[in-house]
């Protein structure tokens, strides 16, 4: 009897033991990666997919920049000769050029851009420098490095010092060595499209690996433009002075168009600040003619506001973040989301619930893009500062869960965690992959704005020409010169305008929302954003208009263009 006993506890022990080996078994084997769900909740594009069944983020944009592109529409091929090899990064040069039809042997032949730096400079002194280096009413009004050496003046000196009817002794030298590669760049401002295709070198192509072509370049140029047109303007050539700064508005309109990126879509908005800037010089330092008014005046109102800095979250961001999601929950080295380096996988793998995470993640961008669409006094900043708080409390309350300690603890629970485990990592995406964006809107409307102070400028300088007077009310503009008065992007009052028998002042509040009287203070001021006076400025003053300057030296008083 006792040896029937042992026998059955034996089998028992046996039976538990195998169901627990095979529950064990069950748990820790390898998981296959969920079926990815394609719709509009989940990976937001319905196609091109990958082999393996993953949306193609890559492909998709690419396809859609390169909609229309044809050699003779497509900008690229004449930047890429004006500013040379260093515009593209190694890694992709050579399937770009390909994907493009161009020969290897492009940037031969050709002398590429050189930035102010490249030349050497004598050193600064009293006499050939004036003013703030970081005086926004420096046209540019662009951000110099930290090492320069103190002996050398940056851009907004030499800027400086055209503004006071001064030539840096560099300058015409630097532009001359330039006119070749700015002459590529004014032959491209007229073409459609910029079309730079998108390359991974990963497979399946990665948004993480894709190398967008090095645009600093595009800033130097716009620098040359600028100065070349205000010394044109100084030297009695006004129509060659606004062909530069109407190919600058071309070239900033080119990147903005259906841009794939955030970043080129903001290097446009720069650009568009930097000419609507020049345009303002132009057009309140020296009186205009009313042909030439009214030419300049129908160029500008031709030139549509390319630039959508909603549109370039609502797809290039949120595709970068999906990517990323789509790799860590289908397998991939969880390691990799704490530094998000794009390597390869090194450690276990574990699947989480693919489409749980992408539900998620596209409900926050959702959620971020929403505010963006509103208008600025319709909520936007309220709306904004809304998301920006719940995501500011997610990310404290839920996203900090996923420490490297727990993440490792709930992968060895096999499948009875991998829920917990998508929770923790759906979270921990959510909290790192959510840019804080909500300053783009402003920083785009800001451009807008200033663009839209220019072309007032323009249509006042025209109606002085062809009534002799500044009118007393900017409705005195319409319907001859304008369809209507742009209102104030950062005001629900119109815009300020005081004429006087002289000359004017109008301006925006800026992205202060206060009225500063029509002043502005540089960033390098010391002052916090919001207590630094950015009023977005055109006037002029009654010296200005009381005679023609010398053709050597414009009026040497301030334009506010902030």
């Amino acid at each position: 009897m006792e040896g029937e006993r042992r026998k059955r506890r034996l089998w028992t022990w046996l039976v538990a033991l195998a169901v627990l080996g095979g529950l064990a078994a069950y748990n820790y084997w390898p998981t296959e990666p969920d079926k990815i769900i394609i719709s509009r909740e989940t990976t937001y594009i319905l196609g091109p997919l990958n082999a393996d069944g993953t949306p193609n983020y890559v492909k998709y944009l690419d396809d859609k920049c390169a909609e229309g592109v044809t050699a003779a529409n497509n900008a690229a091929p004449l930047l890429l000769r004006a500013f040379g090899p260093d515009m593209l990064p190694d890694k992709i040069r050579a399937e770009t050029l390909g994907r493009l039809n161009l020969p290897a042997d492009i940037f031969d032949g050709d002398k590429h851009f050189i930035g102010w730096r490249g030349r050497a400079r004598p050193a600064k002194t009293d006499a050939n420098a004036a003013g703030d280096a970081n005086d926004p009413n420096s046209p540019t009004h662009t951000e110099t490095d930290e090492d320069e050496s103190a002996n050398e003046p940056n851009v907004n000196d030499v800027f400086e010092m055209l503004l006071a009817g001064q030539v840096h002794p560099d300058l015409e030298g630097w532009l001359a060595s330039n006119a070749g590669p700015l002459e590529l760049v004014s032959k491209a401002t007229p073409r459609d499209k910029f079309y730079l295709p998108l390359v991974s070198n990963s497979t399946p192509p990665r948004m993480i690996d894709v190398l967008i072509p090095t645009l600093q370049g595009l800033q130097q140029a716009a620098v040359a433009l600028t100065a070349r047109a205000i010394l044109k303007m100084m030297r009695d050539d006004p129509a060659g002075a606004w062909d530069d700064v109407l190919a600058l508005h071309r070239l900033a309109r080119l990147m903005g168009k259906d841009s794939p990126t955030l970043v080129q879509c903001m290097v446009a908005v720069g650009l568009e600040g930097i000419a609507a800037r020049a345009g303002i010089v132009l057009a309140t330092r020296r009186p205009m003619g009313a042909a030439q008014a009214r030419d300049v005046l129908g160029k500008l109102n031709a030139l549509a506001l390319a630039t959508d800095v909603v549109k370039s979250i609502d797809e290039g961001e949120r595709f970068f973040g999906l990517d990323v999601a789509v790799r860590i929950s289908r397998g991939n080295d969880i390691g990799e989301l704490f530094s998000l380096s794009g390597g390869q996988a090194t450690g276990s793998k574990v699947c989480l619930h693919t489409n749980q995470v992408l539900r998620e993640m596209n409900s926050w961008y959702d959620r971020m893009a929403r505010p963006m669409r509103l208008p600025r006094f319709q909520g936007r900043a309220e709306a904004q500062k809304a998301f920006e708080d719940e995501l500011t409390a997610f990310a404290t309350q839920r996203g900090s869960r996923a420490t490297p300690l727990r993440v490792g603890m709930l992968k060895l629970g096999g499948r009875l965690t991998r829920q917990a485990l998508t929770d923790v990592i759906s979270d921990c995406l959510v909290s790192v992959m959510m840019p804080s964006l909500a300053v783009v809107c402003d920083l785009e409307d800001h451009a807008k704005m200033i663009f839209e102070i220019e072309t007032l400028a323009v249509a006042l300088a025209c109606f002085h020409a062809e009534h002799g007077r500044w009118p007393a009310e900017l409705k005195e503009l319409c319907p001859s010169l304008l369809k209507e008065i742009p209102a104030d992007r950062f005001s629900t009052s119109p815009l300020i305008y005081r004429p006087s028998e002289k000359g004017y002042l109008l301006y925006s509040v800026g992205r202060n929302l206060r009225d500063d009287g029509g002043q502005g203070e540089p960033r390098g001021s010391g002052k916090s954003s919001a207590d630094r006076k950015d009023d977005i400025v055109a006037e002029v003053k009654p010296a200005e208009t009381a005679s023609k300057p010398a053709a050597s030296r414009p009026a040497a008083s301030h334009t506010h263009s902030n």
